[in-house]
């Protein structure tokens, strides 16, 4: 009995570019609330699209818009932190 193998040959790997991001991960990248995100897509202050009640958010606005700094909250009492020094 003759046993031939075929030869696989790898497919390479192809990743999908998001082309939409949902608003709860667009603000995670940029760094916003989502509550501001909703704002400005109701308002229409940023380019969305909706899927029933889900706001679809390009990529490619996403990916051109700089990430805004983490603010730092503090809880301490009086309201004041301390800097780091």
């Amino acid at each position: 009995m003759t046993t031939t193998m075929q030869s696989e040959t790898p497919t390479p790997a192809v990743t999908a570019r998001r082309q939409y991001y949902r608003v709860k991960d667009a603000a995670a990248v940029l760094g916003v609330p989502v509550r501001t995100l909703y704002h400005l897509a109701e308002t229409e202050q940023i380019p969305c699209r909706r899927l029933g009640t889900v706001i679809l958010i390009p990529a490619s606005w996403v990916d051109r818009e700089p990430p805004q700094p983490r603010r730092r909250w503090c809880l301490s009492p009086g309201g004041r932190c301390p800097r780091a020094r």
